[in-house]
């Protein structure tokens, strides 16, 4: 269990997803958890790969049993245009999808139907910005929500009518945060995460904040002035070394905000009303 800056264990329950009306899944993000939450040898009678299609199943069966939202969407990744405009470099280094869950992937949008759910997918635009919209629209209309994802960057969406689901060790253990829960565990409000993370990066995205800066001091400098700007107008206030390595990474801090601040105003063709789940069709889930 996640601790917070005192030390203490992090209380993570489920209460705050459990009066969402509304969840919004990344639907990448889930397929890699189930990928590798399972085992490999899982599969069909002939052969075929189902250990991330069950573990992918196995979330969103919990979600329907569990919690019975009035909506459901899953949102897919496309091409990252947006950001790869801010930076060539963005994701590069990712690994290839390997091949095992190629194998699965174009089974998981007919699952998501047979679920009665929602997918989405905007040419140009990664499932974060869609899902950042909608929450951001919920929000606003005050719709209880509750964003399923394990991207830390998912942090900046959370308010008052937004939670964040993450599910560390499969399906069976989640994790949910308020606000509160937030600046409990980092220091921080839920939006100064991007300027968290444009100070210490995020090597899975390849977005590389300052050398040298971690979690910790990444929070109590934030905490501290407020923002990546903020920090960079007052760095001759830190040790000389800290001043230098934030003064020399000027330009790659503020790219580093701007690659993980999640797009809220996308002009998608869908309205919240149209994320209304179906009943599940129950032969197609056997």
């Amino acid at each position: 269990m996640p601790k917070t800056l005192t030390g203490e264990e992090l209380q993570l329950d489920d209460g705050p997803a459990r009066e969402s009306e509304l969840f919004l899944v990344d639907g990448n993000n889930l397929a890699y958890r189930g990928f590798f939450a399972l085992p490999e040898e899982l599969q069909t009678t002939d052969g075929q790969p189902t250990n991330a299609l069950l573990g992918f199943t196995n979330m969103l069966f919990k979600l329907l049993s569990d919690y019975a939202p009035r909506g459901v969407a899953v949102a897919w990744d496309t091409r990252p245009v947006h950001r790869t405009k801010i930076s060539a470099e963005y994701k590069s280094e990712r690994r290839p999808m390997p091949d095992l869950l190629r194998e699965q992937f174009p089974h998981f949008r007919p699952i998501v139907e047979a679920f009665g759910y929602r997918n989405l997918e905007f040419e140009g635009w990664e499932a974060d910005d869609v899902i950042a919209t909608l929450a951001t629209r919920a929000d606003e209309a005050g719709i209880r929500t509750c964003v399923v994802s394990t991207d830390r960057d998912a942090f900046q969406l959370v308010s008052e009518n937004v939670c964040l689901m993450m599910t560390p060790r499969g399906v069976a253990d989640v994790h949910v945060y308020t606000p509160e829960r937030v600046e409990l565990r980092y220091g921080i409000r839920p939006e100064q995460v991007p300027d968290f993370i444009g100070l210490k990066g995020d090597t899975s995205d390849n977005i590389p904040g300052v050398p040298g800066i971690g979690d910790k001091t990444a929070g109590q400098l934030i905490a501290q002035y407020g923002s990546v700007e903020a920090v960079l107008e007052h760095a001759d206030e830190l040790s000389p070394a800290r001043s230098r390595a934030i003064s020399e990474h000027a330009e790659q801090t503020r790219a580093s905000k701007l690659l993980a601040t999640m797009r809220r105003d996308l002009e998608l063709d869908i309205d919240l009303e149209d994320v209304v789940s179906r009943p599940p069709d129950r032969s197609q889930l056997k």
